[in-house]
């Protein structure tokens, strides 16, 4: 069991986020109690509706958040101990009916209990010490979707369940297979790939695997062969399809195989037993951050082949050289016969069984490289040592000269998807993976094209493919929300805490970059859609993403939640650059 001052270090940091976050999204509006330039620490207080009074220490980022000292933290003048206390008292601020609210504390609850592990964990290592790990071991260190209050909610799962599954956890797992009648399947698959070549990267050894397919009298010309989350298999599987066991459509053949661990997105893993073989994606119909994870069947059929064109299209583009995309090789997805008759169910109930096969860093990693995920890169030791800064006195570079590295070789390439060939990826921490080596940016990993690859609606690349299409001012969100806010809002704070590096100047890094970009590239700022795309400009919208459980709750629904607008925010690169030229 946790100690009391475990407890109580998790909550605060639970309502300093909230403070920061709330304030981000307008929902609350605290005050500064002195005279002063806000980007400097000072006092702020928040009264809200129900008269409780909250005090801290905080400074006021170029985002309008406030970054708060978990230890300041009072509730009506004596130190505040509960972050479901705060919730409570913001009920009216948050717009949270009762039941809303009483599910929100549930999920709470479990994010408490996976922080108090992750607490636990980094105690036991420095930011100097995960440079030298690999990513998937980094992942293991870190406190999850910075955005969202309750990133770790996993509703579904018990505390036994979190123990053995939870990417903090570390602990290997061991899928179970079933032989699924391919008639029941959408499937897709890499051209130069059989079957059995994907069933090769998964068992090392297909000896107990191919006596079972005997002892049950089964074809592998009729059946495709799905590995399932032991959670999902004993959870869901066994009984909602239970009509198909019954009848031989699906059959049970035991646990076979390699050794996976979980990557920080839960339903995402990585081969342990022989790294560099391909990543497996499965359902685990669990409420996690924004949505019930399972695996839609709409993009299953296209993976392959959509990844197969976006690395052609790369490979043609001197800009697009560092950027390398883990193709999705294979995917199948396993119809249920009741639900999929039902229009408008909720999307959990057709999205229960399938897999992904996808490439992992690790296949393309050369001798001295390693790849993180970019939201590793906020990532604080309990001594306050950033782990960017780390890396950067690991690569023998500054920060400045770090972070040169990274806008070039990150998000220039990102950009430059959007602005030539109106390919938008939704660019948060878990979807862009940073090449490094010697510590140094030196690509980027594209990956998950299942519904987070996007085209502006007046786009000719990547044509054939069925993917949702967003007007060009809508779609620069992918890298504006997606990345810079998301991500990098997070890591300029961070290095202005941990390392003393002016968050003003981290965006004049970024600025500087993208001016040198369109000054080599003219042709892209004489684009005549290039003012709905320019990441110079004055002010751009803000997207909320808490609102929306507030708003919505935790009802089933047909759709994936989608977020909502708030008042324009002014754009720290612009501000940045206006700065450095008075």
């Amino acid at each position: 069991m946790s100690s009391q001052a475990d407890w109580k270090n998790i909550n605060l940091q639970m309502i300093a986020k909230s403070l920061q976050e709330l304030t981000y999204e307008q929902v609350i509006s605290p005050v500064a109690t002195t005279t002063r330039d806000e980007s400097v620490v000072g006092p702020y207080e928040l009264t809200l509706a129900n008269q409780a009074v909250y005090k801290f220490n905080a400074w006021r980022g170029l985002w309008t958040d406030l970054k708060v000292d978990p230890a300041s933290i009072t509730r009506n003048g004596v130190p505040a101990e509960s972050a479901g206390q705060f919730f409570i008292d913001s009920q009216k601020e948050t717009g949270m009916d009762d039941i809303i609210l009483a599910n929100f504390l549930e999920e709470m609850h479990n994010t408490l209990y996976a922080d108090l592990r992750v607490l636990e964990l980094n105690r036991r290592v420095s930011s100097d010490d995960m440079t030298k790990f690999s990513g998937e071991k980094v992942q293991t260190f870190l406190k999850g979707h910075p955005k969202i209050l309750l990133n770790k909610g996993r509703i579904g799962w018990s505390a036994a369940d979190q123990d053995l599954y939870g990417p903090e956890n570390a602990k290997p797992v061991q899928f179970y297979w079933l032989a699924v009648r391919k008639t029941q399947t959408l499937e897709g698959l890499d051209a130069r790939l059989s079957w059995d070549d994907v069933l090769n990267e998964c068992l090392s050894d297909k000896t107990a695997f191919e006596k079972e397919l005997a002892a049950k009298n089964i074809a592998k010309t009729e059946y495709h062969f799905v590995p399932v989350h032991p959670w999902q298999w004993d959870r869901y599987i066994k009984i909602q399809y239970g009509t198909d066991l019954a009848c031989g459509h699906i059959h049970l053949l035991g646990a076979f195989g390699d050794e996976y661990l979980p990557q920080i997105s839960l339903r995402t893993f990585s081969n342990i037993t022989r790294p560099g073989k391909l990543d497996i994606k499965l359902p685990i119909t669990i409420l996690n951050t924004s949505a019930i994870r399972g695996i839609p069947g709409k993009y299953m059929q296209q993976g392959p082949s959509l990844s197969t064109a976006l690395t052609e299209l790369c490979q043609k583009d001197d800009i697009l050289q560092g950027v390398t995309v883990l193709e999705e090789k294979a995917g199948l997805s396993v119809s249920h016969g009741l639900y999929s008759q039902i229009g408008q169910a909720p999307y959990r109930y057709n999205e229960l069984l399938g897999v992904l096969w996808r490439q992992s860093s690790d296949f393309h990693l050369a001798e001295g490289e390693t790849a993180i995920i970019a939201g590793s890169l906020f990532h604080r030791d309990t001594m306050g040592k950033s782990l960017l800064g780390a890396y950067a006195k690991a690569s023998g570079l500054d920060i400045g000269q770090w972070l040169s590295q990274y806008f070039e070789k990150v998000f220039i390439p990102l950009y430059h998807l959007q602005a030539r060939y109106g390919i938008g990826l939704v660019a948060h921490g878990q979807n862009v993976v940073i090449r490094l080596k010697n510590s140094t940016p030196v690509g980027v990993f594209l990956k998950d094209f299942q519904g987070d690859l996007r085209l502006s609606d007046d786009s000719g690349s990547l044509s054939g493919f069925d993917l949702t299409r967003l007007p060009r001012h809508y779609l620069i969100h992918d890298l504006l929300t997606g990345h810079l806010v998301t991500v990098l809002r997070f890591i300029s704070e961070t290095l202005q805490e941990c390392d003393t590096y002016p968050e003003i100047e981290f965006y004049a890094v970024l600025g500087r970059t993208l001016e040198s970009y369109l000054a080599k590239n003219p042709e892209i700022r004489a684009l005549n859609y290039f003012g709905k795309i320019d990441l110079l400009q004055n002010t751009f919208h803000r997207v909320l993403v808490n609102k929306v459980r507030f708003k919505i709750g935790y009802a089933d629904s047909a759709e994936r939640p989608l977020p909502i607008l708030g008042e324009d925010l002014k754009n720290p690169v612009a501000l940045a650059l206006k700065k450095g030229r008075v």
